[in-house]
C-alpha cells in the first residue's frame, strides 16, 4: 500500500448494545474518530434476494499502520463512513508494519449492519 496517497476521509463506527426499554436490547452506532485512506474496488456483484437483486461491492482500504489495542484500530463487525457510503469491516491485517489492511463490504443503503 505504499506510493499511494490515501485521499478519503473514513470515520470509524463502533457498535454498543443498549437496552430498548421492551426488555431487549438493540444497536447503537458511536464514532470513534476518523482516519485517512485509500479505498479500492475488490469485486462486484448482484445478490439475488427474495426481494429483488441488490448489489454487493466488496473494497480493500489501505491505511497507516495503527497498534493493537489502539481504539482507533478498526476490527471486524465495525463499520466505516465514507461520504455516503457505509462499509462492513470483514477483515483488518497489518501490511510490512507501515500500513495497514482493511477488507470490507459496502453496507446497502437503507439497511443496517
Amino acid at each position: 500500500m505504499t506510493g499511494r496517497a490515501f485521499d478519503r476521509r473514513l470515520t470509524l463506527q463502533t457498535s454498543r448494545r443498549t437496552a430498548d426499554d421492551a426488555g431487549g436490547f438493540g444497536r447503537e452506532w458511536v464514532e470513534q474518530g476518523a482516519f485517512w485512506g485509500n479505498v479500492k474496488m475488490r469485486s462486484g456483484d448482484l445478490k439475488h434476494t427474495e426481494f429483488g437483486r441488490m448489489r454487493r461491492l466488496r473494497v480493500r482500504i489501505g491505511t497507516h499502520a495503527i497498534p493493537d489495542g489502539h481504539p482507533m484500530r478498526p476490527a471486524p463487525g465495525d463499520r466505516l463512513i465514507d461520504g455516503r457510503r457505509t462499509y462492513e469491516i470483514q477483515a483488518v491485517h497489518d501490511d510490512n508494519r507501515h500500513s495497514l489492511v482493511i477488507l470490507a463490504e459496502e453496507v446497502p443503503p437503507g439497511e443496517t449492519v
